[in-house]
């Protein structure tokens, strides 16, 4: 069959994916009847979740507020060439450098041309950022499927059917701070990402940073996902090595000119420090190639995975963890799809968290990404060093002080949630990017949270009289700590609410910018 003209397209991704995401008139209030009939149960669902005003009382599932039920304007075929399609959302709607390499999904891989490829499903798809627009390119689907399912996968996984936009401007009117910041840093979407997918991509999170987990997802999705065979299209295309994960670097600093005195004359002469073409030479990103593209392994593909293998491959502990998350959620009665998609729609943001900490390496960060980054939990906060410093910074100084445990985790929810209402994980994300240590620099002094002040020096101890069998047992017990629990940002937190308070492990000064560097969400 011949493929349909592109407004035929055009007129399919409407009528069947995005005039669901619509609002009638903007005078009905509610979606078109077209629309409301002809769209897929996962887009539906948009439309009937819980939501609360910031800081009001949660409404009934029948009356959503308006704050998320104003989607952004339709998807259309950018008919001016090259394949690529519109998602018709401005900056407030969807900025990609705040969105995709902020540590929600490690499927994407920055271009030296400043695109973004990655993998939704089984689709190889590129994002460009445009002046107010997102565009978005297909470079393979799965069999049967059209355009017409392009336009509804993509609307799916950037959560169209909420306005961040519109709810941007309730929080701004509910927080002083954020009505500061949010000009700074538009755009800061949460994902809607496949549940199996972004739980064992946070597994491999723990006690970790984006490079390496990067590193990790693709490993396990090579070994175990199916290939997706890509068009022409990206045969030129090649990643770019200068900044791998797709985080903003700060911006160098022109170098100093130098003068010095001419032998023949008084006069002085500038000259750079270095040649300028040399300089030229090394900013250019000449990049590598992309390599092959996996969709991300299902759980049933997963449970090919041995302990010994992924500990071969470089996962170190937390293959005991995959695996026995794995053989977990396997063994629950209609299968691990079904269970994770009732999670998502059956149970609340307080009980999915809970039954995800009863799955092997699943402490109470690593389920509240899972909740806020899959499962439609828009009220999630996972709790990390950075959320933990702004929180008790700007949102419950109360809090200063008490030991991180998943009590105070729960108070510093509540006072986020008190003020931003039922989408305070989307506000925290915007609140969360600007503690990033590339965006914070960016940012006015005034916005930026004041760093802690550094702990005083300890006395040294005195020589124990333990004997050296002593210190080897009280070592081993500490090491296995890190098979116990999962870490945020160096602090170690147990799965379990019963095994007491965080405690900070030594880390070397290297380890420390590293985690400065490249501890979003980890």
């Amino acid at each position: 069959a011949r493929m349909p003209r592109a407004s035929a397209v055009t007129q399919r991704a409407v009528t069947y994916a995005v005039d669901a995401l619509r609002i009638s008139g903007r005078a009905s209030g509610g979606l078109t009847a077209r629309g409301a009939a002809t769209a897929p149960p996962h887009l539906r669902r948009g439309w009937m979740g819980t939501t609360r005003a910031p800081g009001g009382a949660p409404s009934t599932r029948e009356s959503r507020s308006v704050a998320a039920m104003n989607p952004p304007a339709a998807a259309v075929v950018d008919e001016r060439g090259g394949g690529w399609v519109s998602l018709g959302t401005p900056r407030s709607e969807l900025v990609l450098a705040h969105t995709l390499p902020t540590g929600q999904s490690f499927r994407w891989r920055l271009t030296t041309r400043g695109d973004y490829v990655g993998v939704i499903g089984k689709r190889v798809v590129s994002m460009r950022q445009c002046d107010d627009d997102v565009l978005y390119r297909v470079h393979c689907r799965p069999a049967g499927e059209d355009a017409t399912h392009d336009a509804a996968a993509v609307a799916d996984y950037f959560n169209l059917s909420v306005s961040l936009g519109a709810l941007a401007k309730g929080w701004a009117k509910a927080d002083a701070r954020f009505a500061k910041l949010q000009p700074h840093l538009p755009g800061c979407r949460m994902l809607r990402q496949d549940p199996a997918e972004c739980l064992f991509s946070f597994i491999c999170s723990s006690n970790n940073h984006i490079s390496r987990i990067h590193g990790m997802v693709e490993r396990l999705c090579a070994a175990y996902g199916t290939k997706l065979v890509v068009d022409a299209a990206l045969s030129e295309a090649r990643k770019a090595t200068a900044n791998p994960t797709g985080t903003p670097k700060k911006k160098k600093k022109k170098k100093q000119k130098k003068k010095r005195k001419l032998a023949n004359d008084d006069e002085t002469k500038a000259e750079d420090d270095d040649d300028d073409d040399d300089d030229a030479d090394r900013d250019v990103d000449e990049g590598e190639p992309l390599g092959d593209f996996y969709s991300f392994p299902t759980v049933s593909q997963l449970a090919f995975a041995t302990e010994a293998d992924l500990r071969a491959a470089g996962f170190g502990y937390r293959a005991k963890f995959i695996a026995g998350a794995v053989a977990a959620l396997s063994k629950k009665p209609n299968g691990a799809d079904a269970y994770l998609s009732s999670l998502r729609h059956e149970r609340s943001y307080k009980e999915a968290q809970a039954a995800l900490g009863e799955l092997p390496g699943v402490g109470p960060k690593v389920a509240a990404c899972a909740c806020l980054f899959s499962l439609d939990k828009h009220e999630a906060i996972p709790v990390d060093t950075h959320v933990w410093r702004l929180a008790t910074e700007h949102y419950c100084a109360e809090l200063e002080g008490k030991s991180l445990t998943p009590k105070v985790m729960d108070a510093v929810e509540e006072a986020v949630i008190k003020v931003f209402g039922s989408h305070a994980g989307w506000a925290h994300n915007t609140l969360f990017i600007a503690e990033l240590a590339h965006v914070r620099a960016a940012l006015p002094e005034e916005l930026r949270t004041p760093p802690r002040a550094k702990a005083e020096k300890k006395t040294p101890k005195k020589e124990s009289n333990e004997t050296p069998k002593k210190k080897e047992s009280k070592k081993a017990s500490a090491g296995g700590a890190g098979e116990a629990g999962e870490e945020l940002d160096g602090l170690l937190a147990s799965p379990s609410p019963e095994r007491g308070s965080f405690r900070a492990p030594k880390k070397s000064k290297a380890a420390i910018a590293a985690d400065d560097a490249e501890s979003e969400y980890l």
